[in-house]
């Protein structure tokens, strides 16, 4: 009678162990599949390769979730906060009560973020890895590395 006990005390504590262990794997294989951020914080430079234009627009991120964008001739820009998921990044520009502006992603090489918003048009972002984006001023930034 004592084995069964111990046997069934085994079986128990065998099958709570398994459980455990799969509960833990589910839990993993559920964060493998969130997907990765494309934009971390840091200053991103943005650039129109189907357009000849030396305008440059900026895009600050105090973190994968909000930032600021700001122009280059002018300083000016809009609060944006975003949500970052496979494939597209859908940005709200000036407030919660904004639309949505998605930027499907078509690659990402090089820490060069290539896609498009609903226009169409192809725009690159591109890592400015000088500019700090804690105190950073895209009209001085131009000035200081547009020679």
């Amino acid at each position: 009678m004592q084995k069964l006990i111990k046997l069934s005390g085994v079986l128990i504590l065998a099958v709570a162990v398994i459980g455990i262990i799969t509960g833990c794997t589910n839990i993993n294989s559920k964060n493998e599949s969130v997907a990765a951020a494309y934009f971390h914080k840091g200053v991103y430079e943005t650039n129109f390769p189907d357009k000849n234009s030396s305008y440059k627009d900026f895009y600050i991120f105090y973190d994968e979730n909000s930032g600021y964008t700001e122009d280059s001739k002018m300083g000016i820009g809009l609060p944006f906060s975003c949500v970052q998921e496979d494939g597209y990044v859908k940005f709200k520009f000036g407030g919660s009560e904004e639309p949505d502006d998605v930027f499907k992603i078509k690659s990402v090489e090089n820490g060069n973020i290539t896609g498009s918003f609903e226009d169409g048009s192809l725009l690159i972002f591109t890592p400015a890895p000088s500019a700090n984006p804690d105190n950073f001023d895209a009209v001085e930034y131009v000035k200081k590395y547009s020679n």
